[in-house]
C-alpha cells in the first residue's frame, strides 16, 4: 500500500488554520491537528475541518496518557480519523484506546519519541493493537537509545533513520509514521523504510523570506513542494 502524507498544522491562528485546511484537503490524504492547536482551540476546530470536509482524514494529535476513554470517544466523535497516545502511557490506556477505536472505525498511532528502550516499547505497543507507531523527531537531531527489543543494556547514540529503521524492524502490525525535517531532498531516503505515513510540516510551510508573521510560503509554493514529495513517494 502506498504512504500517506499527512500535513501537520502546529502554529498559526484558528483562521489560517481552516484556511489552510481548505487549501490542502485536495493535496494531501491527512491533515493533523497539532497539540499546541488542540490546546487553544479545542475540538471545535476539530469539528469544523471535519464538516468542510467530510472525506478527509484527520489526525488529532492529543497526546493522550491517562484518561483514554473519554479522550478518544470525544476525538472520534469530532471527526477524528487517527488519535494519538504516548508511548510512555501505561498499557491498560492504550488497550482501551485501541478498542473504542474499533468502535469508531478509527486507528490509534503512539508516539515512541524519547523513550530510551524504544525497540522493546515499540514491540509492545505493536501487540497491543496500535495501527500506526511514530517518530516524529525526524531529521532534526540525534539521539539516544536501546534499539533492540531484548537488549536491556547500552544505550548509545545514533541517527535518525537508524532509530525509524529500529522502530520499523520491531514492527509486525503497526505501520511506520515518521517526521519531521522530511522534505525533497532527503524523502528517497525515507521511503527505502517503506513508511505508511510520512509526516511534514516545515518542508511544505516555511519560508524565510515570506513577510507573514509564521514566514508561510505562498500557496503556488505548498503545493508544488507536495507535488514533488508525491512524485517521489510513487
Amino acid at each position: 500500500m502506498a504512504a500517506q502524507l499527512q500535513l501537520v498544522f502546529d502554529h498559526g491562528k484558528r483562521h489560517e488554520l481552516l484556511q489552510s485546511a481548505d487549501e490542502m484537503a485536495d493535496y494531501v490524504d491527512i491533515i493533523e491537528i497539532g497539540y499546541p492547536e488542540l490546546v487553544t482551540f479545542g475540538l471545535d476546530v476539530v469539528k469544523d475541518i471535519h464538516v468542510a470536509h467530510p472525506d478527509l482524514k484527520l489526525c488529532v494529535d492529543a497526546k493522550v496518557f491517562h484518561g483514554g476513554s473519554g479522550v478518544t470517544r470525544r476525538c472520534f466523535e469530532a471527526g477524528a480519523s487517527i488519535v494519538t497516545v504516548l508511548g510512555t502511557a501505561p498499557n491498560p490506556v492504550i488497550q482501551q484506546m485501541v478498542r473504542h477505536a474499533r468502535e469508531y472505525n478509527g486507528k490509534i498511532m503512539c508516539d515512541v519519541d524519547g523513550i530510551k528502550r524504544v525497540g522493546r516499547r515499540v514491540a509492545e505497543v505493536d501487540a497491543l493493537g496500535v495501527d500506526y507507531v511514530s517518530i516524529a523527531s525526524g531529521f532534526l537531531m540525534e539521539h539516544e537509545y536501546d534499539l533492540n527489543k531484548r537488549n536491556h543494556g547500552s544505550i548509545f547514540q545514533v541517527r535518525p533513520l537508524e532509530l525509524a529503521g529500529a522502530v520499523k524492524r520491531n514492527l509486525l502490525h503497526a505501520g511506520l509514521a515518521i517526521g519531521t525535517g522530511i522534505n525533497e531532498e532527503n524523502i528517497d531516503l525515507v521511503m527505502e523504510l517503506d513508511p505508511a505515513i510520512v509526516m511534514v510540516g516545515r518542508g511544505i510551510y516555511y519560508d524565510a523570506n515570506s513577510p507573514s508573521e509564521y514566514h508561510t510560503a505562498s500557496l503556488y509554493t505548498r503545493i508544488a513542494r507536495i507535488e514533488a514529495l508525491r512524485r517521489k513517494m510513487g
